[in-house]
């Protein structure tokens, strides 16, 4: 009778310790899992943002293009008037 009492008690406690562990592992599981996905978030607006600067960059690009050859036929109207007035 005590051997069997002590058996009981013995798995009924290991039973509330694996219960335990099993919570702190869940526990575990979703702080990561919440982790992962903030951080996936945090790249996916790091993805956009770079996409947006990308977009950015090219107009600026294609500005300073246009405005180099704005200044290139410039100068040379300048020298075409400047060669016209050579005696």
């Amino acid at each position: 009778m005590k051997r069997s009492l002590t058996m009981i008690s013995g798995l009924i406690l290991s039973a509330t310790l694996m219960g335990c562990s099993s919570t702190d592992e869940v526990d575990q599981m979703t702080q990561l899992t919440n982790k992962v996905d903030a951080l996936s978030e945090q790249v996916s607006s790091l993805q956009s943002q770079q996409d947006s600067m990308a977009g950015a960059i090219n107009e600026t690009r294609a500005a300073s293009d246009a405005a180099y050859q704005e200044a290139m036929r410039a100068n040379q109207r300048i020298d075409n008037i400047a060669g016209s007035y050579k005696k």
